[in-house]
């Protein structure tokens, strides 16, 4: 029985973390009500600890309710979908362009109000979350329903709209303007990263998953379509390496696992690497790149695949130093071992007077 698509999980510590640091800001508010003025951002006096500051800040515990609802919701799904890393620069580079816009808006107005709350980072993270999205209709009445795109564009062009009609008056104007400048950063930020649709991967496992039951060839078909509209979907790559494998036809899983242990991360890299050792296959990777490959991985397989190269052509000029990486990940006497191989077969090589120098040839 084949098992159905699903997407990676990672725990999503950067939305936990921020949730945390924003409830954290409002018990000190509630001991310290000037907080609000001295680090929210102000227009007559911008500065860019505030402009950061001031996304943690939040006016009341509505305002901080609604603003970490949304951010448990948004925040964690594109966290998880992203990564940490991504998932904060969207973040914080959508809260400050929201201050940004905020700042350009406000700073010939006399006195505007201090801009408080992650409204614009939040909003920059649905902008993002919009593109990887698109493809997804959102039910509006029985038998109506909307597509994701087709929400925000709606939502941007009220933030606009609502941002021009209270253009004077700074106390209502400012969360448009920082939700229009935060989700348009979002959005171009999902651009310029390349967001891919998960909507539409989304429901292309949905199809997939119906079509378990069929045999390898008709499998393969599917995903080799599904993979046509969506080349970076490592889920279905690894379904296909496995579909390759019941059919019996390894040189094509060889190729696919061959540019699989470099794209999948964690248990799915290593499940691939292992499957590529069994086949033998890792002759058909570069050894410059099985190196690199080794980089990523746990020292018993990075161990087995620098073994691959050792055990190849002598004449590589990778093997010597795949033989000095296999002696510095190596312990005690295994270390020794490979280090005086390394001298008895390369004793002029530039690798042999790093081993010598690093103590592992007495």
């Amino acid at each position: 029985m084949r098992r159905g698509l699903s997407d990676r999980s990672r725990p999503p510590y950067v939305t936990l973390l921020l949730i945390a640091a924003n409830i954290l800001a409002a018990f000190i508010v509630l001991v310290r009500p000037e907080w609000v003025d001295e680090y929210g951002f102000r227009s007559s006096a911008p500065s860019v600890i505030t402009a950061f500051t001031s996304l943690f800040v939040h006016a009341n515990a509505l305002h901080l309710m609604g603003n970490m609802v949304f951010l448990a919701a948004v925040g964690v799904a594109v966290e998880i979908a992203t990564g940490s890393g991504r998932f904060s620069l969207v973040y914080f580079a959508s809260g400050l362009v929201g201050v940004g816009l905020y700042w350009v808006a406000t700073r010939r107005m006399e006195d505007p109000p201090a801009l408080v709350g992650a409204s614009g980072a939040i909003a920059g993270c649905a902008g993002y979350y919009s593109l990887r999205y698109t493809k997804l209709r959102v039910p509006l009445a029985p038998k109506r329903s909307a597509s994701v795109a087709f929400i925000t564009v709606l939502w941007l062009l009220l933030q606009l709209a609502g941002a021009i009609i209270n253009i004077g008056q700074p106390v209502q104007a400012s969360g448009f303007f920082a939700h229009f400048g935060g989700a348009i950063c979002g959005v171009i930020l999902g651009l310029l990263l390349k967001a891919p649709d998960l909507g539409g991967m989304r429901l292309g496992h949905a199809v997939l998953d119906a079509l378990n039951d069929q045999g390898p060839e008709a499998q393969i078909a599917h995903l080799r379509a599904h993979l046509s509209q969506h080349p970076g979907d490592i889920s279905v790559q690894l379904r296909l390496a496995h579909e390759y494998e019941e059919l019996g036809d390894k040189a094509e899983e060889i190729a696919l696992l061959s540019k699989l242990v470099f794209g999948a991360q964690g248990a799915e890299q290593v499940q691939s690497v292992d499957r590529l050792l069994d086949l033998n296959g890792l002759s058909s990777v570069t050894p410059v790149r099985r190196r690199q490959l080794a980089d990523q991985l746990e020292t018993s397989q990075a161990i087995k695949v620098l073994m691959t190269i050792v055990d190849g052509d002598k004449n590589d000029p990778q093997r010597p130093e795949a033989m000095l990486d296999l002696a510095g990940r190596s312990q005690g006497s295994e270390a020794e071992d490979f280090a005086r191989r390394l001298a008895e077969e390369y004793p002029l090589h530039a690798t042999t007077e790093v081993a010598r120098q690093k103590g592992w040839l007495v």
